[in-house]
């Protein structure tokens, strides 16, 4: 019986994630499957690669830069995100990232995008993955405030739209044990509205009405999917860690003490559920 990981997005909520994930590796706690999504599908990049602060560092020392996100960027390329910075000069110079351990790992990796004209979930594997990155980039991008990723004749976006937190894929995959990682806390729900005023939606994605009823269709899906994973839970079929506490930033919080707080409580809690993980892994063996 196969166990999962599950990684919710949250943009610069995912420090929390990053800190949850460090927890895991140096408890040397590798899980064979990972279903991840936007910016834990960037936090799930470096755990497989076993870099352990590598995300950390990542979020402190470079949030705050305007080639990782800015207006600028925007208004330059239609894309908030400097992806060539983040995935190329970060990763090959600044912050390297391990490319041969990383080809190297047994663990599967599946990055959700949505598919902007079928506004369906796409899920895309770690393989090949070092050498394009585009899967990658694909999974981080926002709507509005991102270009369109086109990867093997799709269009593709942030797959937070079709599929926010996946545990129903990796349910359907036959992975019945889950760890998830959620960036919300146990209050928390989502408006039942889009995140976009919905006429500026309908026009900038008019080509694109399945995607834009995916847009409507978020909250929804998000909800139920949390529901899904606390279900899940209670029946001793899945384990949630999320914040303890409310983490009460926008996505694109670029306060380096900020994010290194939400790093840390990441950390307290993983390393407070550590017993129960490592219960739960157990009657996996």
């Amino acid at each position: 019986m196969c166990i999962g990981l599950v990684l919710e997005g949250g943009g610069n909520r995912g420090a929390y994630s990053a800190g949850v994930l460090d927890v895991l590796c140096r408890n040397d706690i590798y899980i064979p499957v990972t279903y991840a999504v936007s910016a834990g599908g960037c936090n799930a990049m470096s755990y497989l690669s076993k870099q352990i602060k590598r995300n950390f560092r990542i979020y402190t020392e470079y949030a705050a830069d305007k080639r990782y996100c800015s207006l600028r960027n925007l208004m330059k390329t239609g894309c908030m995100f400097g992806y060539d910075f983040i995935f190329g000069e970060i990763a090959d110079k600044l912050i390297p990232f391990d490319y041969e351990e990383f080809d190297r790992t047994t663990m599967k990796l599946f990055l959700c995008s949505t598919n902007v004209e079928t506004g369906e979930a796409v899920f895309i594997d770690n393989k090949g993955l070092s050498k394009d990155l585009t899967p990658l980039v694909a999974t981080a991008s926002l709507p509005v405030v991102s270009n369109i990723v086109e990867y093997k004749g799709m269009k593709l976006l942030d797959g937070g739209v079709a599929s926010p937190i996946p545990i129903d894929k990796a349910i359907s995959d036959g992975i019945t044990r889950n760890i998830v990682v959620l960036t919300r806390d146990k209050e928390y729900v989502k408006k039942d509205k889009p995140d976009f005023p919905l006429i500026y939606l309908r026009h900038k994605y008019k080509k694109y009405p399945q995607f834009v009823q995916a847009m409507i269709d978020r909250p929804k899906v998000y909800n139920r999917q949390r529901e899904l994973c606390y279900s899940e839970q209670e029946a001793g079929r899945a384990i949630v860690i999320q914040p303890s506490k409310p983490i009460k930033i926008k996505r694109s919080c670029k306060d380096p003490e900020i994010l290194e707080e939400i790093y840390n409580l990441g950390v307290k809690d993983a390393t407070e559920r550590l017993p129960e993980i490592n219960r739960f892994i157990a009657v996996n063996e």
